[in-house]
């Protein structure tokens, strides 16, 4: 019950209490998946093998898997308010997790599970990968035009054979991955045709032989080049699961995926946060671990997107552990034909929008390979762009981000990133760069070094007041031909927030956001603006600032971006960019 509560765009501290209330007088209580049951152990183990979690034990499990950030102020309060000021019974801490995932996870070893697609270097194919935690032989796809019955159809059904493989990692006291990857390519496809397929196998038990298939999903083939096509991609990074809020935003992905016609989306960086910060010399724990149930648990959670349309991934450096063999193991983006590097740089087409994902993890010093495969690329690009009109760079850590202390931003003019990669930006007129790393949405302004070269004008368009009835609205518009990209960091996607903001805002920054509220422009007189800017209010309501964006490409001249919050309308941004009048 706890989804369709989140759903809702009331208060969400209320609705944690209110759940959190109910379940403590659940009985008996749920029975666990034993996944989350064998990672709840883990932690268990961690505080002390304890019957009760208190609120401050929980962000110490957090801080586990990301000490960059802290949960005081308005992040602390939500704990606070989802706790009810109490610590819970560790079965009650179970069963809530078990409500957050539902019926989502299969106990079935046999079951497929994680399944998600992504694009392949051939616009005819498409990849899917998917999960079982024991071998099922002759593993096999069944594909079918969408709408088609699979009895009345069985001559239709084409069946593409899959491969199975599993990796190592490290081996330790707490459980790893034992379980069985498998990986197809549909071919064949027609261009943005839709198609329902299942995966499945074979399973052999006890001189048993059953043929076993997942639930069926639809999507539509990768489109052919079109400078006009109406192409609508999400862009998310630093998710993770239930610390704090990654399965919420995969939750209202979910419901609007639809309705907002999202046909693909990509990740710049920090995933599942399954890698530790924190060592604990006691138990044998280095902040060069990972546990992989994490991955599991991600995978299962954004499975309802990634299994329906493309789902795309870039590095960040919550990836790296055990020299990133989880990520690299689990999903496969194309590389070859761009002259990329595995899932750490590469590019595709999809539709009239070409993608460049580079890793911020990697080196971006004038001679090395990524910047070289970066250079040639771009070219290619521009020399394309008649026919895919819109070029997009991702990275994980961002050029430009306005958090800080004090007056002087984290990242900004004459920083690593900013000085490496934007006058290639500016040379090849890219339009928009997607990043993360930071916990917080931020805009900034096309820039050279810091010097913003142009501003938005005002755009009047459909849209809703605050009470959620139609009116028109007035937005950001930028006309920015020549002058290289708009940046936006999407880093609020899930991840716990609390950032700190430099003051007063940098010229080049537009809008920003994070900890629930949006800061202020300039807190040098007022002591108590200054508690807002570093996240210390305490009358927001901690998950307005969560969600997502949302790009939608129009034709070839007109693009719109748009952050889709998770509860109220705190968290929203709505700017266009228009290029080749």
């Amino acid at each position: 019950f706890l989804i369709p509560l989140l759903r809702n765009k009331t208060n969400q501290r209320v609705m944690f209490a209110k759940v959190l209330s109910t379940l403590l007088f659940l009985s008996p209580a749920v029975e666990a998946s034993s996944l989350i049951r064998g990672q709840l152990d883990i932690y268990k183990k961690i505080l002390g093998d304890k019957d009760t979690i208190s609120k401050d034990e929980l962000k110490q499990l957090m801080v586990m898997h990301d000490d960059d950030n802290s949960c005081v102020g308005a992040c602390d309060r939500f704990l606070d308010e989802t706790f009810g000021g109490k610590s819970l019974l560790w079965t009650v801490f179970e069963d809530l997790l078990d409500q957050i995932y539902g019926d989502a996870i299969s106990d079935d070893p046999f079951q497929p599970q994680e399944i998600h697609l992504a694009i392949t270097d051939d616009i005819s194919e498409m990849k899917v990968i998917w999960a079982t935690m024991k071998n099922l032989e002759d593993p096999f796809v069944e594909l079918l035009p969408a709408g088609l019955d699979w009895d009345a159809a069985a001559d239709q059904v084409v069946t593409v054979a899959a491969a199975n493989y599993t990796y190592e990692v490290q081996k330790n006291w707490w459980p790893i991955f034992t379980g069985v990857l498998y990986e197809a390519d549909m071919t064949g496809l027609e261009a943005d045709q839709a198609y329902q397929y299942r995966v499945g196998g074979t399973q052999h038990q006890l001189m048993k032989r059953d043929v076993r298939r997942s639930d069926d999903f639809q999507f539509k083939a990768a489109p052919a080049p079109d400078a006009n096509r109406h192409t609508v991609i999400g862009c998310l990074a630093d998710q993770g699961t239930w610390m704090l809020l990654g399965f919420a935003t995969s939750n209202k992905m979910i419901e609007v995926q639809d309705e907002l016609g999202i046909d693909m989306v990509m990740y710049a960086g920090d995933l599942a946060y399954a890698g530790l910060s924190t060592s604990l010399p006691r138990l044998n724990i280095s902040k060069e671990d990972e546990f992989e149930h994490i991955w599991d648990l991600w995978g299962i959670q954004n499975q309802p997107v990634a299994a329906t349309r493309p789902f795309m991934v870039g590095m960040g450096n919550h990836e790296r552990f055990y020299d990133y063999t989880s990520v690299q193991s689990r999903y496969k983006m194309p590389f070859e034909k761009s002259g990329g590097n595995g899932d750490f740089w590469f590019s595709y087409n999809y539709g009239n929008v070409h993608w460049i994902s580079i890793s911020s993890e990697e080196d971006v010093d004038p001679d090395s390979p990524q910047i070289a495969f970066l250079q040639q690329d771009l070219e290619k690009a521009v020399a394309n762009r008649a026919t895919v009109p819109w070029i997009v760079v991702s990275l994980h850590r961002p050029m430009y981000c306005s958090t800080g202390e004090g007056s002087e931003p984290d990242y900004g003019p004459n920083t690593k990133y900013q000085t490496a990669l934007e006058p290639l930006l500016l040379q090849y007129d890219v339009d928009l760069v997607v990043q993360g790393h930071m916990h917080a949405y931020e805009r900034m302004h096309p820039s050279v070094n810091g010097d913003s070269i142009t501003y938005p004008e005002k755009l009047s368009v459909p849209g809703t007041d605050e009470g959620g009835d139609p009116a028109t609205v007035e937005v950001d518009l930028y006309r920015s031909q020549g002058k290289g990209p708009v940046y936006v960091v999407q880093g609020n996607t899930g991840a716990m927030q609390f950032e700190r903001w430099a003051s007063p805002r940098p010229d080049w920054s537009a809008v920003r956001f994070a900890n629930g509220f949006i800061p202020p422009n300039d807190v040098s007189q007022d002591p108590a603006e200054q508690a807002r800017l570093e996240g210390l209010i305490l009358d927001s309501n901690y998950t307005d600032t969560f969600g997502f964006g949302v790009m939608t490409v129009m034709n070839a001249t007109h693009m719109q971006y748009k952050v889709v919050p998770v509860s109220g309308t705190v968290g929203t941004d709505e700017f266009w960019v228009v290029k080749r009048e």
